[in-house]
Order: C-alpha cells, then structure tokens, then sequence
C-alpha cells in the first residue's frame, strides 16, 4: 500500500504528541483481539484492534494504566477517522518514547 507522505507525517506528529501528553507513556503496541491473551492491559480501538503492552514509567503504587489506555484509544481512534488507510497498518505495530 502507497501512502502519501503527508497522511505519514501528520501521523508521525500526533503519535509524538501522545507521548508529549503523556509523560509517563513509555510504549504500547497495536494487536488483533485474537492474538492477546488476558494477562495484557487492553483497550478497544476499532473493529478487531486493540490497544495492548501499555508500558508507563509510574511510582510505586500508582497505576495509570488505564487512563493512559483511554488517551492512547481516542487519539488513535481520531486519526482512524481522519486516515482510515491506517487501519492495516497499525495492526501489530509497537510505538516506543525515543531515549537519547
């Protein structure tokens, strides 16, 4: 599939902003509801995606998983909404905060 570098790019920018909106949010992945089992946080995306693997750098005691689950499901259902060629290419993708 051929994607226009502007859908990428605008892409590539809100993903950034979700993790500048949220601090805490190390990495997360994007699975099939087949392919997870239940020891995984998960959170709905659309039709058989998941939101799964949510990992935050938290303090002890705090879990803040599942607000972060929410915020990363609404800022991907946005661009599904806006891009919806992106479906297939979420499916099975890992988003990680870059460490230099």
């Amino acid at each position: 599939m051929l994607m226009d570098y502007t859908v990428i790019a605008d892409v590539s920018a809100r993903i950034a902003m979700l993790f500048l909106k949220l601090p805490m949010l190390t990495g997360f992945s994007v699975q099939e509801r087949a392919a997870l089992t239940r020891d995984r946080d998960t959170a709905p995306l659309a039709g058989d995606l998941y939101i799964a693997d949510v990992s935050v750098d938290a303090w002890a005691g705090h879990r803040a998983i599942p607000v972060v689950n929410d915020e990363i499901a609404q800022a991907l259902r946005e661009l599904l909404d806006e891009h919806p060629e992106f479906y297939e290419v979420l499916r099975g993708h890992t988003f990680a905060r870059t460490f230099h």
